[in-house]
C-alpha cells in the first residue's frame, strides 16, 4: 500500500470569476466616491456663487477713472520720475484705449502714435499727445531725469489734454444723435 498515492485535489486554471467580482465592487465604489466627489464640489461652488451681478460696482466712466488716477499721481509723493512718467502715459493709454476701444496699453510709443492719428482726433491734440510722448520715452526709457516744474507741468498737460477729448467725445456723440 505504500505504492498508492492520494489523488491531488483539482488546479485552477484562468481566472477566478470570484476574483474577478471583487475587483469590479471596489471599481464600481471608487467610481460612485469619485462622482459623489464632484457632484458635492459642484453644489459647493454653486451655493457660494452670489444670486445676481448687483453685488458688482458699476464700472467707472473713462474720463472719471483718468481723472481720478491723475489726482492720485497728483497727490502721490515722486520718488522715481521714470516710474511716474510709466504711470502717466499710462494713464492717457488707458483713456483713450477705453474710449475708442482700442489695445492702448499693449502698444509702444510709435505704435499708439500711428492709432491716435487715424482716431477722430482734433489734429492739435493728436500733435500735442505725439510731441509728449516724443519727450517723455527718454524720462521712461533712458534715464533722462526731469525738472521739478516739467513734472507738474506734464502732469497738467495731461489732464488738459484727457478733458479736450472728452469734450470732443462729447460734441460728437450729440451730432451722432441729431444725425439719427
Amino acid at each position: 500500500m505504500q505504492d498508492i498515492h492520494d489523488i491531488r485535489p483539482p488546479v485552477q486554471v484562468g481566472f477566478d470569476p470570484m476574483l474577478f467580482k471583487i475587483i469590479l465592487m471596489v471599481l464600481g465604489g471608487i467610481l460612485v466616491l469619485v462622482v459623489l466627489f464632484f457632484l458635492i464640489r459642484k453644489w459647493l461652488k454653486k451655493r457660494k456663487q452670489p444670486k445676481g451681478l448687483k453685488y458688482l460696482p458699476e464700472p467707472m466712466a473713462p474720463y472719471e477713472a483718468a481723472l481720478k488716477e491723475l489726482e492720485f499721481l497728483f497727490q502721490k509723493e515722486m520718488v522715481d520720475p521714470r516710474l511716474f512718467y510709466f504711470d502717466l502715459t499710462a494713464v492717457l493709454r488707458q483713456y483713450i484705449g477705453r474710449s475708442y476701444n482700442i489695445n492702448a496699453i499693449e502698444m509702444t510709443s510709435q505704435e499708439f502714435v500711428k492709432r491716435i492719428n487715424r482716431l477722430t482726433l482734433d489734429k492739435a491734440v493728436k500733435r500735442d499727445i505725439a510731441r509728449f510722448f516724443k519727450l517723455s520715452d527718454p524720462f521712461k526709457y533712458a534715464g533722462t531725469v526731469p525738472e521739478k516744474d516739467q513734472v507738474k507741468e506734464d502732469l497738467l498737460f495731461i489732464k488738459e489734454k484727457i478733458h479736450q477729448i472728452e469734450k470732443d467725445l462729447i460734441k460728437l456723440k450729440e451730432k451722432e444723435e441729431e444725425a439719427q
